[in-house]
């Protein structure tokens, strides 16, 4: 017993000799081709079974191997989805997330499929990390390419509007959304497109074009009930910018009983009848002097 444990100290010594530096990579390809490793499945089969396992880490190592291993692999692609997989449901760590897509951007920028999901992706995960120039920047590249599909364009207009209004950009911020009624798109689309200029338009004071833009919405056909209610009371909104106080509670009045809060369409109604009642008395002009 003395002279086998001898033995396997010996054969240890002399494989620290021979691999007296080496990397993690030449350790785990020395080990695959160890006797008893030689029938183990490949790092995508090990990586899967380590998930069905519930540990993560393995899998992450085994992902990332092949990746580095594969620059060239048949199944790059779903070896990312399952790293981003993880690190978006299972870690909750969006800045992994990110820089898997950054990698994943410049892996395949002669892609334009997919590059543009994954620029899409990037963006609204940008936007959402409060990271607006590099969103801005990503989806303002995607419309650039022509062959960009209009419903896609319709989506990515509409995200830089809101991108353009946080950076105080208005002039931007309207006529994006006036390209985004210019598209051929479905419906539904169009009418979001026009609800987020009107919204703008009010937002930035433009309470005339404001009140063209929902008398236009409200117009067209099959318009969803929700959206339906939301539009009339903005329009309201905007009439009681105007001082139009009358035809503001006329809409107000519409929305009574469908309006998802009703205590506001109420708040508004009761604050525009003591503005009737008790009117503001009209500035004298000051005397010159």
């Amino acid at each position: 017993m003395k002279a086998l444990a001898s033995r396997l100290v010996a054969g240890l010594l002399l494989l620290a000799l021979f691999f007296p530096a080496c990397s993690r990579d030449d350790l785990e390809e020395f080990q695959a081709k160890l006797p008893w490793r030689a029938a183990e499945q490949d790092d995508l089969d090990l990586a899967v079974k380590a998930l069905k396992a519930r540990d993560i880490a393995d899998a992450e190592m085994y992902f990332e191997r092949y990746l580095r291993k594969n620059p060239t692999g048949g199944e790059r692609w779903e070896a990312w989805q399952e790293l981003m997989d993880i690190a978006r449901n299972i870690r909750q760590d969006k800045a992994v997330v990110r820089d898997y897509l950054e990698m994943m951007l410049a892996e395949y920028a002669d892609d334009p499929v997919r590059r543009s999901d994954i620029q899409m992706q990037l963006a609204a995960l940008c936007n959402d990390m409060r990271l607006h120039g590099r969103a801005v920047a990503l989806w303002e590249d995607l419309i650039a390419n022509e062959d960009f599909p209009e419903h896609l364009r319709a989506v990515v207009y509409r995200e830089l509007s809101r991108a353009y209004l946080r950076r105080l950009e208005t002039v931007k911020a309207t006529q994006i959304l006036g390209l985004c009624l210019d598209l051929d798109v479905p419906a539904p689309l169009r009418a979001d497109c026009l609800f987020d200029l009107s919204e703008t338009q009010s937002l930035t004071g433009e309470f005339k074009d404001s009140e063209k833009s929902l008398h236009d919405l409200l117009d067209m056909e099959d318009l969803p009930s929700d959206k339906q209610i939301m539009a009339t009371f903005m329009l309201a909104d905007v009439l009681e910018q105007q001082e139009r106080l009358d035809e503001a509670m006329k809409y107000y009045e519409s929305v009574r009983a469908s309006y998802p809060n009703p205590k506001v369409v109420e708040i508004r109604l009761n604050s525009l009848k003591l503005r009737k009642e008790n009117p503001l008395p009209v500035p004298r002009p000051r005397p010159n002097r």
